[in-house]
């Protein structure tokens, strides 16, 4: 009780103050200083955003698991009906859980405007994720950009009208990896004693290496700028990396006297081979572009200003093929890094006569037999 006492006294600090704040003039306060600030308040407000809508979704679902009746569960017409029902602070139709809509670039609350961490943009059956803080060179160690990142993903394979995903960063940045500011602070996911910072990087940013490997469609990074720590295993996350030549990888961890966090471990010898591997992981040193391609870790290296052009026209060769067959190599890719060569070839085989009766293999028979261009339909 004593406890609740506590939290209810601070939540009610925290309330006045954010009023406080909202009465003042700002406009006497220096640039600089408001800049400053400002930065500083955005990313707190974030990271609190996503902990208490996260708090807020656990405690529903323990609500709704104590009412429902024994042996029964939700069906999946009430689930997508609680998914589809309105968030009053969001400009869109579609928010996700976090409160943050994946495609609108703001949600508005109390007068306050605060950046979505992740723009959605479609383009028929390719869709672009734009980690949007560029002030702070696109950290994703915060709750709400790991909340906005996983639910931009996991909607994306939801979604068997899309076939290519392509990620990048706005600003002259992809990742700037885990937010070191908050490191100093001990503040977010880097709070609290080391079983609480065990758990905050299991239910934090370990989020998003589970969402991208699990993710069916295939995924391009477009690295447009330096890709440090964790902003450089986000970009080993992905199935193929497109570098623009401004960009620079470094798996930086060791120089923070921390360890790869994220997977990197995991990630960074299937990329570049263990030799390299340890190479950039033991000195945490960054490489170029042109180095990184001459090691594997990227497809190609571009000029910036045809980052994206170049990774839409990745997406759209490999958006021309069937989008089940798609999936199902990508899962057979991702099976055959862990398990034997007869596993492998059992697994094939079945997916193999799945595929055979699918309408665009038919298609594409009929296709190279005519000399036409196929039209697939994901049937």
């Amino acid at each position: 009780m004593r406890s609740n006492g506590r939290l209810r006294d601070r939540l009610g600090a925290l309330e006045r103050a954010v009023d406080a704040l909202l009465s003042c003039d700002l406009t006497t306060v220096p640039d600089g200083e408001l800049g400053t600030s400002l930065a500083r308040l955005e990313s707190h407000t974030r990271t609190l955003v996503g902990l208490t809508a996260r708090l807020a979704h656990e405690r529903d679902h323990r609500n709704r698991r104590v009412a429902a009746p024994p042996g029964n569960t939700p069906t999946r017409d009430a689930a997508e009906t609680r998914a589809a029902a309105p968030n009053r602070t969001s400009h869109s139709p579609h928010p996700n859980r976090s409160g943050i809509v994946a495609d609108d670039r703001s949600t508005v609350a109390r007068g306050v405007t605060v950046t979505a961490p992740v723009r959605v943009e479609r383009t028929g059956d390719v869709v672009v994720w734009t980690i949007d803080n560029p002030e702070q060179r696109n950290p994703i160690s915060d709750e709400a950009t790991i909340e906005a990142l996983e639910n931009a993903v996991r909607a994306a394979d939801r979604d068997h009208s899309l076939r290519v995903a392509i990620l990048t960063g706005a600003g002259t940045a992809f990742s700037a990896g885990g937010n070191v500011k908050h490191m100093r602070d001990k503040a977010g996911m880097f709070g609290g004693a080391p079983a609480d910072l065990r758990q905050g990087y299991r239910r934090g940013i370990q989020r998003i290496p589970r969402a991208l490997y699990h993710c069916e469609i295939p995924t391009i990074a477009a690295v447009n700028g330096p890709a440090i720590g964790a902003g450089c295993d986000l970009a080993l996350m992905c199935d193929m990396r497109i570098a623009a030549t401004t960009a620079t990888f470094a798996e930086s961890f060791v120089r923070l006297g921390l360890i790869p966090g994220d997977g990197g471990a995991w990630l960074l010898p299937r990329a570049v081979g263990m030799a390299r591997a340890s190479q950039l992981a033991f000195t945490g040193a960054a490489i170029d572009a042109a180095t990184a391609l001459d090691w594997g870790m990227v497809n190609e290296v571009v000029e910036p200003d045809r980052l994206l052009d170049a990774a839409h026209r990745l997406a759209a060769e490999i958006a021309a093929n069937p989008p089940h067959a798609l999936r199902m190599t990508k899962r057979l890719l991702r099976e055959g890094q862990q398990q034997s060569l007869e596993t492998l070839l059992e697994l094939s085989a079945a997916m193999q006569a799945l595929t055979h009766h699918t309408a665009d293999h038919d298609e594409a028979v009929a296709a190279m037999l005519e000399r036409r261009t196929p039209r697939f339909t994901g049937q």
